[in-house]
């Protein structure tokens, strides 16, 4: 057995001899390694090696995904938005993002691992983090760093322009904090937040009149959305909602929320043609 700084290492003939894995199985693994986590290697007179404890470790918890969360399982968890953890995902070599496992053809993220790192964001940005089960929402207050999070944008540039400009439905500040700098800044409590978002997704998108849209004969006719959902359920008839939506946020369609996606589905269930 090789070993390199004192720790043995495995080639790829040798995963395939002890694991009884395939070369072309080990290659496409190693090239899919920024989205599925596979260990770093180490040369050695033009072989590549893979520390054996921790290519070990991988391979184990690619089989036994224990604590490991799809996005809108990770999303059910934590309170955020499928679109606001597609963002952070999206921006993954500026912020640091935890690298994610595919499992099943799923992106799956270690859960501690995740918080860990959610925790040390939340400290740079100054961003009041959500707390799962966390008792009395209506009273507690949140800035326009936080109210930005739960609408799912990355920066708080929409939010400051709806304080001066307020779209419909949009809920005035319960209160102002004064900055040492002599300006105010928006507070509103999380609950309000949380409400706008919902009644916002309850409604279609508005990017001028979609063809066909126009005394539609059932939900979301006429939407590219809809011929998206219909493909895909064609495609992937026993996936959950879950699974189908996580690959719908993923496409290529206007970025929508889940309860969004939920409703096209529902609609695309009963209409299928």
């Amino acid at each position: 057995m090789i070993t390199i700084d004192g720790r043995r290492v495995l080639s790829r003939r040798d995963i395939r001899e002890q694991f009884g894995y395939a070369i072309s199985t080990l290659e496409r693994w190693w090239a899919e390694r920024d989205t599925n986590g596979y260990p770093d290697a180490v040369g050695l007179h033009g072989t590549l090696y893979w520390y054996e404890d921790e290519w070990k470790a991988w391979d184990k918890q690619r089989l036994n995904p224990e604590g490991m969360l799809t996005r809108p399982e990770l999303a059910e968890k934590t309170g955020y938005t499928v679109r606001y953890l597609e963002s952070l995902w999206r921006a993954r070599n500026a912020n640091k993002h935890p690298l994610g496992m595919r499992i099943g053809g799923r992106l799956r993220w270690n859960r501690q691992a995740w918080d860990d790192w959610n925790r040390q964001r939340l400290r740079i940005e100054d961003i009041e983090p959500t707390v799962e089960g966390k008792t009395g929402d209506e009273d507690y207050l949140i800035g326009p760093a936080e109210f930005s999070r739960i609408l799912g944008h990355a920066d708080t540039s929409t939010v400051s322009k709806a304080v001066k400009t307020p779209p419909p439905g949009w809920p005035q500040p319960d209160e102002w904090e004064d900055l040492p700098s002599g300006r105010k800044r928006p507070k509103w409590r999380r609950q309000r937040a949380l409400a706008y978002r919902d009644r916002r997704a309850d409604q279609p998108i508005r990017r001028g009149r979609r063809a066909g849209s126009r005394n539609a004969r059932y939900p979301y006719a006429g939407d590219p959305r809809l011929t998206l959902a219909r493909k895909l359920l064609a495609e992937r008839p026993g996936a959950t909602n879950a699974e189908l939506i996580e690959e719908l946020a993923l496409s290529a369609a206007p970025s929508s929320s889940y309860s969004t996606w939920t409703k096209i589905l529902s609609s695309a269930r009963k209409n299928p043609r």
